[in-house]
């Protein structure tokens, strides 16, 4: 359920960039799945926020870069030894900004070619952040094509919003906000998920912790929240046509199969270039 401080905030936004109430319905069913803000999921409250941010309303509630990515600034500061007054002229200098909640992904390139010279270690601050999977680096692939983006616009969006040059670098906050923009320029995005059905506690069947993980980590993987496609990798290899029927042995053993994909794609993650999906295989559990 929605809370009063969300309330407060999306009136913000709408008073700020979306003041006409039928343009507000529109984007409260597109981005949200519903018709009134207080049936708001928290993932739809997600999306209309990050759609009111590519939209130009920006708050300090929804900075546009992530906590991990503030803190690992704040870090890497103290790894240069950065004084505090050399900080804070840095960040205004080259940020363009006072408080580290305003930056933004421009900023943020500025700030860290700047912190490059000081001696940053620039490959190992973008793998620090990077947590993107295949599979949404392919989302939005589709959507700049679907879109006819230009170039010139789509490494503006990448730079603006992700704060970085290749979409191979992003991290969950920039690639949210990514989407968001490219569905503001029309791209049809899949509709927020229903809730997947829960088949309770079974003996010698998966427990409902399991389902939910085993969900999570093939959303984390494959980036698609399709559960046709997860279905058809469970019966090819581990012979359970739906999730309903596997067992709790052999929800173990996809786990761990889900587990070892997801750290194998991370290891193998190139710093440059585009990724190629590969086909699941088994792992003996």
């Amino acid at each position: 359920m929605i809370r009063p401080s969300q309330l407060k905030l999306i009136e913000r936004a709408r008073e700020a960039v979306a003041s006409d109430p039928a343009e507000f319905a529109e984007i409260l069913r597109r981005c949200g799945g519903v018709d009134t803000v207080e049936a708001l999921t928290a993932q739809g409250f997600a999306r209309l926020m990050d759609h009111f941010t590519v939209i130009r309303f920006q708050c300090r509630q929804r900075p546009i870069l992530s906590a991990s990515t503030r803190k690992l600034i704040e870090t890497s500061a103290q790894q240069l030894g950065l004084s505090p007054h050399v900080y804070s002229a840095d960040l205004r200098g080259y940020g363009g900004v006072a408080d580290l909640r305003d930056l933004g992904g421009r900023g943020l390139i500025d700030l860290l070619s700047r912190w490059e010279q000081r001696g940053l270690d620039m490959a190992a601050f973008v793998s620090a952040r990077r947590t993107i999977t295949p599979g949404k680096v392919r989302l939005i692939q589709v959507a700049r094509k679907r879109n006819a983006m230009e170039d010139r616009r789509y490494y503006s969006m990448l730079q603006g919003y992700g704060g970085v040059v290749s979409a191979n670098d992003l991290d969950g906050r920039g690639f949210d906000l990514c989407m968001a923009f490219l569905e503001a320029e029309g791209f049809e995005r899949e509709p927020l998920a229903v809730a997947k059905p829960g088949f309770g506690r079974r003996p010698g069947f998966a427990s409902p912790e399991q389902v939910e993980l085993i969900r999570a980590l093939w959303r984390e993987w494959s980036g698609s929240e399709a559960e046709a496609e997860l279905n058809a990798w469970l019966e090819r290899y581990h012979r359970a046509s739906t999730l309903r029927f596997l067992t709790a042995a052999g929800a173990g053993k996809v786990i761990t199969a889900l587990k070892a994909m997801k750290d194998r794609v991370g290891a193998a993650r190139p710093r440059r270039g585009g990724f190629r999906r590969r086909t699941p295989h088994h792992h003996a559990g």
